[in-house]
């Protein structure tokens, strides 16, 4: 039985693979290791496991008992399709994902980040054009609703798949909900468009640091050191300034901080 989910994120050529290697190394045994890679054109999710994919090699050699690759799309996000794989198969104690994860929990979340460089920082200002988002989604529901299924499968993101589910076997239940529906979008329509609003954001290229709970700063030479600190610094703030924690987490998330590292 898997007694750890570890899930590491980052960008590209940050040193996801190097920190896995290290965590991989340091534990016993009977563990396994995934490369995610999320991909919303796929139909449904598929395992691989080819020999000379470099991740894979790389987990190979640092001891796992089975490695794979995982392509998934949003809708697998949180599904029994990983576990349905070959690889889940296998016995083992823990299990490290690197890149994208398919999981609606881990136990661990670690992010692999490299130093800002040019005195960047990790929080940016931007303007949200809140009538285009009201307008996307109003489409949204139209496009959904022209579907046989569509009132279920609102349902279903609205309520929940057990309500969802429920309705499909009552017609007047759906019926209701497609009333309801259109009687919001029809709202919306005639409704005086949002103003646009100003928030806090994470800059590009460090998307997800936000939600895990260990980063560390991988630092290539002593120059970078300072702004790996920096970094470090303003990564705290995010979890103590109000104005911080509420457009970037919001109220799902906690106040627990960030354990940081260089």
């Amino acid at each position: 039985m898997i007694e750890a989910f570890i899930h590491v994120a980052g960008p590209a050529g940050s040193g996801k693979t190097t920190f896995v290697e290290a965590v991989l190394r340091g534990v016993d045994r009977w563990w396994l290791a995934a490369r995610g890679v999320r991909n919303d054109a796929l139909r449904e999710a598929r395992e691989k496991s080819p020999k000379a994919h470099p991740e894979l090699r790389r987990y190979r050699e640092a001891g796992v008992t089975a490695a794979a690759l995982f392509e998934f799309s949003e809708s697998d996000i949180g599904s029994d399709e990983f576990f349905m794989t070959h690889l889940m198969e296998d016995y083992s104690e823990g299990i490290v994902i690197e890149g994208d994860n398919p999981l609606g929990f881990v136990n661990l979340r670690a992010y692999i980040a490299p130093p800002p460089r040019g005195g960047k920082s990790l929080f940016i200002r931007y303007q949200r054009d809140r009538a285009k988002e009201e307008r996307d989604k109003v489409a949204a529901m139209e496009s959904l609703l022209r579907r046989p299924e569509g009132a279920a499968e609102l349902l279903d993101q609205l309520v929940g798949t057990p309500f969802g589910n429920y309705a499909r076997g009552h017609k007047t239940i759906l019926e209701n909900a497609c009333a309801d529906f259109l009687s919001i979008i029809e709202k919306a329509r005639t409704a005086p468009p949002p103003k646009p609003t100003e928030h806090w954001a994470i800059a590009d290229g460090y998307a997800g640091i936000e939600h895990a709970q260990l980063v560390v700063v991988n630092i290539r030479s002593e120059p970078e050191r300072r702004d790996a600190e920096r970094l470090l610094a303003e990564l705290a703030r995010l979890r103590k300034e109000p104005a911080l924690f509420d457009d970037i987490l919001g109220i799902r998330e906690t106040n627990i901080p960030i354990t940081g590292h260089t």
